[in-house]
């Protein structure tokens, strides 16, 4: 079986074999304040459907949908665009016409209550894709106040720490980037979040326990020496604030 989110960047690998185009990626935020169950089961019956049709037919390159942890009526779907052209040339993913000649039945849209949020743009830079599923991510944004600190930082960790555990730690896989529209500065400092990272894990167990205060921790030496390299290329102090999230996969259209 593929990866569950076979990452959100398996097609990057494509990406960097056509002349380095921008892989993008579409965020598009939902809150589901009823029919969380019916609008989970529309999307996983009738819309993702729809969005492998379009990969098939080359409108864009694949669909997410995660669920927050944290707040349950809080969804995010993931559109990803193999170049800026095909973004800007995709139409009808979603169409009426489209079900019809694929013989989906339209679910019921009364049966669930949502808003959408706007969309959010960004470009992948780099990423570490390891031979097991993520069933959940940690989602970084960073209000980046050097742009090339952030992008070689985080190059560093994915080759220094991520890559060479890849093989040992189940449900590893990871990836960044940066925030291509949208941006906006007040007083001087960056106002909005620029800056974008993704950790991996196989389960909600997993993940809690690597985030949580050990008494005697082990020393990591990836860590170690990423650090100590940090220091010496004076790649620290590349954003002024950072926030997290924690996200389910729901499903996706690389299963």
């Amino acid at each position: 079986m593929k990866k569950l989110l076979l990452l959100f960047f398996l097609n990057i690998s494509i990406l960097f074999a056509q002349e380095n185009e921008p892989y993008i990626l579409r965020f598009h935020y939902m809150e589901v304040s009823s029919g969380q169950n019916e609008f989970i089961n529309a999307n996983k019956t009738y819309f993702k459907k729809l969005a492998e049709q379009a990969v098939k037919d080359k409108k864009w390159a694949g669909w997410d949908m995660m669920q927050s942890v944290s707040d349950p009526n809080q969804f995010l779907f993931i559109h990803h665009y193999n170049s800026p052209e095909q973004y800007e040339n995709a139409k009808d993913i979603f169409s009426g016409e489209v079900a019809k000649n694929l013989g989906l039945i339209a679910p019921d849209w009364s049966s669930w209550q949502a808003i959408g949020k706007p969309f959010e743009f960004w470009q992948i830079i780099s990423n570490a894709i390891g031979n097991t599923n993520s069933n959940y991510f940690i989602k970084n944004e960073f209000k980046s106040t050097n742009g090339q600190k952030f992008i070689e930082n985080n190059k560093l960790w994915g080759e220094m720490v991520v890559k060479p555990q890849l093989d040992e730690v189940d449900g590893l896989n990871w990836a960044f980037g940066i925030k291509l529209m949208d941006n906006h500065w007040e007083d001087g400092k960056m106002a909005s979040f620029n800056g974008i990272s993704f950790d991996g894990f196989d389960s909600l167990n997993s993940l809690m326990k690597a985030n949580s205060y050990n008494e005697n921790p082990t020393p990591n030496k990836l860590i170690e020496k990423f650090s100590k390299e940090v220091q010496k290329r004076e790649l620290n102090d590349f954003a002024s604030a950072r926030k997290t999230s924690v996200w389910k996969v729901i499903d996706n259209t690389w299963n």
